[in-house]
């Protein structure tokens, strides 16, 4: 008798290059509600379209080549340890995955949590950008994004360790706080980190804002300038953004959702004076 029995069939996937979210990036720190795929999508799209209006250059991806003196160094290395050899392999893999990722203009890396996507950039400032997004969402209440919750902009990534978020904002600090002084407040957030302690980043960072000019005063309800630190793991993400509150939080939906709820308000208003109206003339004729 012949064997019965269906084979099983192996699908072998090709795996994709991925990258990693690790110090000396800036890029663009989103959140979503469990659809990271068409999240992606949509900020891709929504960058692209932006970045298209305001910048004139290219920063597209360039074709990268191998240098002649890394080519001279593997073809003369005439290795017996193969130990050596692989080594040799996955640092150049390295090499030019870093690379590669050097030259795209947007690129998702990993950040090993769930919601929270991240995107690379080579753009000068990631802020500009991002603000151009929010005043034009303002104005014209298109929702554009239907995943993408919060949209912020990165413009220093650092390990999370009290002596290198200092040294990161610090330089930040330089450009928004040394020179005119401005209100201030300092946003927390940490996921997946039980080693950095919230109140004491937040008043070394306070503290180190006030060094820089004494007229800079703490304001938590109404900020100028508010202070993003999101710990992702071991790695800190830090920038620095106006009209948080104001902006709602950088919220996509609920900036686009600000308008209609007041017009929705303004015509039931209508509705209820004209309701009113032609109660009282009915009043009348009945009288």
């Amino acid at each position: 008798m012949g064997d019965n029995r269906k084979k099983k069939k192996f699908y072998f996937r090709k795996r994709r290059n991925k990258y990693f979210l690790e110090p000396g990036f800036r890029g663009f720190f989103c959140t979503c509600n469990f659809r990271e795929k068409d999240c992606v999508k949509e900020m891709y799209n929504l960058l692209n379209e932006y970045a298209g209006k305001l910048y004139t250059e290219d920063y597209a991806s360039k074709p990268t080549s191998v240098d002649s003196d890394e080519r001279s160094e593997t073809d003369t290395d005439n290795e017996t340890d193969i130990g050596d050899m692989l080594r040799r392999e996955v640092d150049s893999m390295r090499k030019d995955s870093q690379k590669s990722l050097k030259h795209k203009r947007f690129q998702v890396v990993e950040t090993g949590v769930s919601n929270c996507i991240f995107i690379k950039t080579n753009l000068p400032s990631p802020e500009e950008l991002t603000s151009a997004i929010i005043k034009d969402l303002t104005t014209t209440k298109v929702q554009k994004t239907r995943h993408v919750l919060r949209l912020l902009p990165i413009m220093a990534t650092c390990k999370a360790n009290l002596p290198d978020i200092m040294e990161s904002a610090g330089k930040l600090f330089d450009k928004y706080f040394l020179k005119e002084p401005s209100t201030f407040a300092v946003i927390f957030n940490k996921r997946l980190n039980s080693s950095a302690s919230r109140d004491l980043i937040i008043k070394e960072l306070a503290d180190l804002i006030v060094l820089k000019n004494g007229e800079n005063k703490a304001d938590l309800k109404n900020p100028g300038l508010c202070i993003i630190v999101e710990i992702i793991k071991g790695i800190c993400l830090l920038s620095i953004v106006d009209n948080y509150y104001s902006y709602k939080k950088y919220n996509l939906h609920e900036i686009c959702k600000e308008e209609v709820c007041e017009d929705t308000g303004e015509t039931e208003a209508k509705k209820f004076k004209a309701d009113i109206s032609q109660e009282e003339e009915q009043s009348k004729i009945d009288k």
